[in-house]
């Protein structure tokens, strides 16, 4: 997706490893990541998947952007057992053979990037086939009920010295927001617009419940509860 690679030297900067998110998926795991078996569906610069790998999971881990994944194998240390590579999340079943993971995670907003509620399906399908039985799919969104509800039209801006990254939504009939950024770096602005899927708690609910026994929703990586109010919307999702 251009955006992203237009931004990827960036992308660090206005999203920093997030220390919950690990403790959200050591959580998920009984305390432990070691010789789990974890996919990391949309893993941007890597991150995340690199701090799995540490704590001694085996870790494979794709994105869409190119350039997002070159930073990421640049990040990347020596004998970690991670895997990187490029693909289309709606085309999970070509990458990896079933029943291969304990956990796959899809998180930073990446699921609504999806043009619609039968991709998404389809997509959410095909990752519960490559769990084990009893694996974990662990998700987070944006809280589109609040987005919604209370006709949201932005998020906080991030300032990150030498960037300031603006982000607005603008409301559409469809069941789709216009997420528009404007990210002001020393050299200008880089601005862009792209069309997101608000995934509400019910239909991300909804979406789920064929395929997993256990549903667990929050409001945050700290597991706190999830409300019509609350900024995320994190699941963990039990086969």
């Amino acid at each position: 997706m251009a955006f992203y690679s237009e931004i990827v030297e960036a992308y660090d900067a206005i999203f920093p490893f997030n220390e919950a998110q690990l403790a959200f998926v050591e959580g998920a795991c009984k305390g432990s990541l070691v010789s789990k078996s974890i996919l990391d569906i949309g893993c941007g610069t890597g991150s995340l998947s690199i701090a799995m790998a540490r704590r001694s999971a085996r870790v494979r881990s794709f994105d869409f952007d190119e350039e997002m994944l070159a930073k990421a194998e640049e990040k990347r240390p020596q004998a970690l057992d991670l895997k990187f590579q490029q693909g289309d999340m709606r085309l999970v079943t070509e990458y990896y053979q079933p029943a291969l993971f304990d956990v796959a995670l899809c998180f930073g907003n990446t699921l609504v990037h999806l043009h619609s509620l039968d991709e998404v399906e389809a997509m959410i399908m095909a990752t519960t086939h490559r769990l084990k039985e009893g694996g974990k799919f662990l998700l987070q969104l944006v809280n589109y009920d609040r987005v919604i509800n209370d006709d949201v039209k932005s998020l906080p801006t991030i300032s990150k010295e030498p960037y300031t990254f603006v982000r607005k939504y603008h409301h559409r009939n469809d069941g789709k927001v216009d997420f528009e950024t404007i990210l002001t770096t020393p050299s200008g602005d880089i601005k862009n617009t792209v069309p997101l899927l608000m995934l509400t708690h019910a239909k991300v609910t909804e979406l789920l419940e064929p395929y997993f026994s256990i549903i667990k929703c929050y409001g945050g990586f700290n597991k706190a509860d999830w409300s019509g109010s609350t900024f995320h919307l994190v699941v963990e999702a039990t086969k």
